[in-house]
């Protein structure tokens, strides 16, 4: 009998099936489809045998009977067909789209199928040769091809939105089955639209739907890839979802070798393992992500992690010193605080590199609050890219007051971002998001070439002033490049470096310091003076003004303030401001408000003020009018 092709295809499946079985698996729903194609293509076969049997052995069987079981083996083929575009467009459409589509497109089959149920069928069998032939079968081909066709046009129209992989495996699995027809259509002796079946699901299995490949073979749990498939599967078909991940990037250790992270990872996987009611995933080197299916299961789980990281690892090794380490959580209750899975994906990788990057905040809550907060540093974020697009950057000026002069000889330029409606942006929302994204390395550089361009343009040194003070960032500050690109445009607009003061902080000496120093030296040797800013604020040390190479030193406003409210405060101005001035460097105060504490000031000895008493910041052509108003008043007065 011509089934050898059959059976080999049938022996195939039937050893897929198998394998299949053996593995766990996510719970999909791919995986879903991948199973009634499975199914549907081993009935398809099963069916195809038989049909061959009865037509051979057609003697002891009634004629009717054997028509019918070869009308269900075309049946059969159709609904292969079927299930396949289904697949197909599972992915390509997304999980609520393909429920509609299965429901239009069953009822489409159903009515084919019943056309090609009662249609005649004709028979062939001469020796070895058996196959069906007559208008059913014409219908089964024409409804075969059809399906075929629009199953690769769904791939080649949304194979964008496809994973790579299962578009090339279902591209592979219709080109084998069109083929496999056309040769079957010419010559009918040539059994080989089941078999091309088989070997498409081979080509699925392989390429896409082998469990093992959904596998981290070091931990046994399933890994990144799945994890992503199945937050989209989860999206797609509106469940809700609870999650731990559990990250031991840059945790803290005391004493930890290298030889011993694999000891300890290994610990922290059977620690895994042990937590119940969870999809475990390894989702990183180091990290692990746990999918629960409510928020008491997932707070139970956290309980248990967190408990067992109180107490140290490598206890039972001999010869090895405990570990302490403090891993970083990320904790995502159900509720769709998400739009969309890549919505989501995106949340944990941000959420993460700043649970990673803040050592003393090691538990992050992805809740509604904190994606608002992620969302409103995105429309911030695209808001500063799109102001420095428009040129909508503006540099505010505060003047600063000599008190040995009487007049205002500086100002520190401050930058501004205006939104399309005029308004401007204040400053404490934009910044810290600059900062965090590198944008304050351009955005600095920007509002350093318009300081120069306002020098050079608008000459206020007619109008008394000696210096402009310029904000240099932590970010910039780390920059190796900053001396070079600062002296370029000073160079640009032909500026006098002397005229130009650039103000650093005191973190600002700690992070990179070598490559601050260089930078500052190199600038300090072209002709730019330095200030040590808010110097009061945080860890205040004096060693700073020593070992860095600065003229001014800045009190913020808080330390002026305090000098004020306490009677300690004002001893330790008093006693910085004689160090500093004592060191031959200038002193200037910050937040000054009235007039008495100007007048304390300069009792004090401070070299300059700086505050709202003067003015706040102000746009370029209203603090040239200032200068044109405030310092003529002082040389009249004088």
């Amino acid at each position: 009998m011509n089934i050898q092709m059959q059976v080999c295809g049938l022996i195939i499946l039937v050893l897929i099936l198998y394998f299949y079985k053996r593995q766990d698996t996510v719970g999909l729903y791919t995986e879903t489809l991948f199973r009634r194609a499975l199914y549907t293509c081993i009935i398809c076969l099963v069916l195809d045998i038989l049909s061959v049997v009865m037509i051979m052995s057609q003697a002891f069987f009634p004629g009717w009977l054997v028509r019918a079981e070869c009308k269900l083996y075309l049946l059969s083929l159709g609904a292969t067909g079927y299930v396949a575009l289904v697949y197909a467009c599972a992915d390509a459409y997304g999980l609520t789209r393909v429920n509609q589509f299965v429901k239009r497109m069953g009822i489409v089959a159903a009515a084919v199928g019943v056309l090609i149920f009662l249609l005649p069928i004709h028979i062939y069998c001469e020796g070895r040769d058996v196959y069906t032939y007559g208008p059913s079968c014409i219908a089964t081909y024409i409804s075969a091809v059809l399906l075929i066709l629009v199953t690769l046009f769904y791939t080649a129209k949304r194979g964008n939105g496809m994973n790579p992989r299962r578009r090339r495996a279902i591209r592979i699995w219709m080109t084998i089955w069109l083929i496999s027809a056309g040769i079957q259509l010419l010559n009918s002796q040539v059994l080989l639209v089941g078999f091309a079946g088989a070997l498409g699901i081979v080509v699925l299995f392989f390429e896409l739907e082998n469990p093992e490949a959904n596998i981290d073979r070091n931990t046994g749990f399933f890994n990144a890839r799945t994890f992503t498939d199945y937050i989209k599967y989860k999206y797609d078909s509106g469940e809700e979802i609870s999650c731990i991940l559990l990250s031991l990037d840059n945790a803290h250790a005391n004493d930890i070798r290298v030889e011993h992270i694999v000891d300890i990872m290994e610990e922290v996987t059977e620690l895994v393992r042990r937590v119940p009611e969870a999809r475990r995933f390894k989702t990183d080197d180091r990290e692990f992500t746990l999918v629960f299916e409510s928020n008491e299961q997932m707070e139970r789980a956290y309980n248990m992690i967190n408990n067992r990281f109180q107490r140290e690892w490598l206890e039972d090794m001999e010869s090895v010193t405990p570990v302490s380490l403090q891993p970083y959580y990320l904790l995502v209750p159900s509720g769709k605080v998400a739009e969309s899975a890549d919505e989501m994906m995106g949340f944990l990788r941000y959420f993460k590199s700043h649970c990673v990057d803040n050592p003393e905040k090691y538990v992050i809550m992805i809740d509604e609050e904190s994606v608002a907060k992620k969302r409103d540093r995105d429309v911030m974020l695209a808001a500063i890219m799109k102001a420095m697009e428009d040129d909508r950057v503006e540099v505010f000026f505060q003047p600063i007051y000599s008190t040995h002069t009487k007049r205002f000889v500086s100002a520190e330029a401050l930058v501004r971002i205006r939104r399309e409606d005029g308004s401007i942006i204040p400053p404490g929302l934009f910044i810290p998001i600059a900062e965090e994204t590198g944008l304050i390395v351009k955005l600095g550089e920007r509002v350093f070439e318009k300081v120069c361009h306002f020098i050079t343009e608008r000459c206020p040194e007619q109008y008394g002033v000696e210096y402009i003070e310029i904000n240099l960032s932590v970010v910039q500050c780390e920059a190796k490049s900053l001396a070079k690109c600062y002296s370029d445009i000073m160079d640009k607009y032909q500026i006098n470096p002397a005229f130009i003061n650039l103000e650093i902080t005191e973190s600002a000496s700690i992070v990179m310091k070598k490559t601050l120093l260089d930078n500052m030296r190199a600038l300090i040797n072209y002709g730019v003076s330095f200030s040590l800013d808010d110097f009061g604020n945080g860890q205040s040390n004096l060693n700073y003004i020593v070992d860095m190479p600065v003229h001014i030193v800045k009190f913020d406003r808080d330390m002026t303030q305090a000098y004020f409210e306490s009677e300690k405060a004002r001893y330790v101005l008093q006693a910085a401001t004689d160090m500093i001035q004592g060191l031959g460097l200038k002193v200037v105060a910050e937040g000054v408000e009235t007039a008495e504490q100007l007048r304390e000031l300069e009792r004090l000895g401070i070299d300059y003020i700086q505050g709202y008493y003067f003015s706040k910041p102000i746009e370029e052509e209203r603090y040239l009018e200032f200068l044109k108003v405030k310092n003529a008043s002082e040389r009249q007065n004088e």
